[in-house]
């Protein structure tokens, strides 16, 4: 018995070290060290009948103090009892390392369990944080001395493993940290791993791994593990899912959710956020159908062109705080229109909200400023609000089933719901193309439409559109 410890701990000794070299040289290269609050780590778990026993090695410490978040439960928290020196900065009252030179830690506890694992389990912040400071790389050692089977799943990637008559060994590792461990007594085969994707699981169709892979890799966020099983309850944690192998669309999202959550900062309050992002950066719809839908219509309403500069300045927003609006003002610079497109249909989740481009600029009537008529543009053209415009213009517009009316001071006008015609002051009028539409449950007047009908002339420049009554002109010229 104790033979077969040592090999197995040797074993994780040598592939510990070597993924350490590994991860230690790739963090390097993103230009962090050891003063920039980082650190790495490397964590030994022991599974035994009465708890989990942990041993939690940290490297490349700064020589700052670091303040330890013990896990809550954690008993018997301490220094490793085989070498003092390598907890030589824990305190007295083992809640912080002090400052000092030495940049390795080492330290001790236990997670106790109330009974043997028989079914399911979640162990959730099972291991010891340092506040104001993360781990760059991880690797986790899980050993199982009581040889209960099933599976342990991480989030990380398993490396390696060894399996003996009375112990089985895993190895873990990864850059970045999750503080969550699973087991479940069935063991599920692998099916697909990379440095983003563990999939475990038969019977899996290829289209669907394919995509999980071409997402992850687009967003480029953290490593995630998905374990499928036809009688799988689901669990869908930090960064590891348990679902059933026939629910591979709620799989997407949750992939899609994990990806992006740990790519940008996004608001609590916009939920779809994360299958929008994810959508844009992975060229391709994921989410609810009608999450889905949103994206699709996004993309067919501008140029390609314009769509690649908006995912290009996404991606420069990684790591970033990130909202709707934030979207929004991103994609008005582009078009050089405004547009509420991404706070319509994320934060009020109106996922039926038509796209829509607001024309920036003033508008002025007779003179005067009108700020609350926003001109809308749609398949490149314009069309003005009837009721904020119209009432401005001293009309009046009442509605029943079969027709609109629009009553002003010299002219009324009654335009049919059913037929292709309007009439205007008992004269009447056809129409092949229809000169009004509704947006948003809203009467809006096309351009070419309103000047033809209520007697305008509209004029643009860079800052302005004046909209003046020929009327009123007529009147004023009269007056002069």
């Amino acid at each position: 018995m104790k033979a077969i410890v040592r090999i197995l701990f040797l074993l994780a000794a040598v592939n510990g070290g070597l993924v350490y070299l590994h991860y230690s040289q790739s963090a390097n290269a993103d230009g962090e060290g050891a003063n920039s609050g980082t650190y790495r780590q490397e964590i030994e778990v022991v599974n035994r009948a009465d708890g989990l026993y942990i041993r939690h090695h940290f490297y490349n410490l700064s020589e700052s103090r670091h303040e330890i978040i013990w896990p809550e439960g954690s008993v018997e928290r301490g220094c490793e009892v085989e070498d003092s020196s390598s907890c030589a900065r824990l305190n007295d009252s083992s809640v912080a390392f002090e400052e000092g030179e030495r940049d390795q830690q080492s330290i001790m506890y236990k997670m106790p369990k109330k009974q043997p694992l028989t079914s399911r389990k979640l162990f959730k912040k099972p291991f010891v944080l340092l506040k104001d400071a993360k781990p760059l790389t991880t690797v986790l050692h899980m050993t199982d001395e009581q040889n209960i089977g099933g599976m342990w799943v991480t989030g990380l990637e398993r490396v390696g493993k060894a399996d003996k008559e009375r112990i089985t060994y895993r190895l873990y590792r990864g850059v970045g940290f999750v503080n969550e461990l699973y087991w479940q007594p069935e063991d599920v085969p692998l099916a697909y791993s990379s440095n983003k994707l563990t999939l475990f699981g038969e019977g899996i169709d290829k289209k669907h791994n394919d995509r999980l892979v071409k997402m992850l890799e687009s967003v480029g966020g953290n490593h995630v593990n998905v374990v499928l099983a036809p009688r799988n309850q689901p669990l869908y944690a930090e960064r590891f899912i348990v679902e059933k192998t026939s629910n591979m669309s709620q799989v997407m999202k949750q992939v899609a959710r994990m990806s992006v959550q740990s790519r940008f900062v996004l608001p609590t309050d916009e939920p779809s956020m994360n299958s929008m992002l994810a959508s844009i950066l992975g060229d391709e719809p994921v989410g609810t159908k009608a999450e889905q839908g949103a994206f699709l219509r996004l993309k067919d309403s501008i140029s390609e062109e314009q769509y690649q500069s908006f995912r290009q300045n996404i991606y420069e927003k990684i790591g970033k705080q990130i909202s709707s609006s934030d979207l929004d003002q991103s994609l008005s610079k582009i078009l050089a229109f405004d547009t509420q497109y991404f706070q319509k249909t994320m934060k009020e989740e109106r996922y039926n909200y038509p796209f829509l481009l607001l024309d920036p600029r003033l508008v002025m009537l007779d003179g005067e400023e009108v700020p609350e008529v926003k001109v809308v543009v749609q398949n490149g053209k314009s069309f003005y609000p009837a009721e904020e415009l119209l009432s401005k213009m001293g009309y009046t517009i009442r509605s029943n089933e079969q027709s609109i009316y629009i009553d002003g001071p010299s002219r009324t006008y009654r335009f049919s719901k059913v037929e292709p015609f309007y009439v205007m002051n008992n004269r009447k009028y056809d129409y092949k193309e229809k000169p009004y539409t509704t947006i948003n449950k809203k009467m809006y007047f096309d351009e070419n439409w309103l000047r033809r009908i209520f007697l305008v002339l509209i004029d643009k420049s860079d800052e302005t559109i004046t909209i003046e009554q020929i009327e009123k002109l007529i009147k004023e010229m009269e007056n002069e």
